[in-house]
């Protein structure tokens, strides 16, 4: 295996700093410190931590993507409405626990103004629907008629994808409290999928 570039050990380990210790909570010099290189070296890649920030959420939004664009087998024939239950049938959320909390974290930091327009269209880009799997089932659903069409499939993909990252982020990032929460017996993902499930379909 190829030996990591510097690039790629600052974006790991600042990764794993602001997930951590929390955006704000985190120097530059923490970074530079843990991978053995000296801060001129650091901002010469990363001028600020905020741009590092930015560069961790696209890289973590595209692995997001990569780990969603799911091999569901052929659907050859299938409705909208089955591909869409397919795909949800077969998400494992244990496999991007990090990037969830990654995201958490990126949230609850940038809640003002994006650093530059540079940066904010970069992200916007990597939240493309077009380059959704979920979105073109659902899309496929209201065009074939097996999802309700009361609502636009943009309209109907931003609701569950927000609802689905936004319940998520809280059940990872309080796992160790939830089960003294009267929670302990709830399979949310389970009710997720039934709520969203029910709720789409064209009956």
């Amino acid at each position: 295996m190829d030996k990591p570039t510097t690039r790629q050990r600052i974006l790991i380990e600042a990764e794993k700093q602001f997930i951590t210790l929390g955006i704000a909570n985190v120097q530059m010099t923490d970074i530079a410190a843990a991978i053995n290189i000296n801060r001129r070296t650091l901002y010469r890649y990363f001028p600020t931590k905020d741009e590092l920030a930015f560069e961790i959420e696209v890289m973590v939004m595209k692995q997001l993507q990569d780990y969603l664009t799911l091999d569901l087998g052929d659907m050859t024939g299938k409705t909208g409405f089955e591909k869409v239950t397919a795909y949800f049938f077969r998400i494992d959320l244990e496999n991007v626990k990090e990037q969830i909390k990654f995201t958490a974290e990126f949230d609850r930091y940038f809640q003002g103004d994006y650093p530059n327009p540079e940066l904010e269209q970069s992200f916007i880009e990597a939240l493309n629907p077009s380059q959704d799997q979920l979105f073109l089932y659902i899309r496929d659903g209201v065009t074939d008629g097996s999802i309700r069409n009361d609502m636009t499939a943009e309209e109907l993909y931003h609701f569950i994808s927000h609802s689905f990252i936004s319940l998520f982020q809280r059940l990872i990032l309080r796992e160790n409290h939830l089960k003294y929460e009267y929670c302990d017996n709830i399979d949310f993902h389970k009710s997720f999928r039934k709520i969203i499930l029910t709720g789409i379909q064209r009956t």
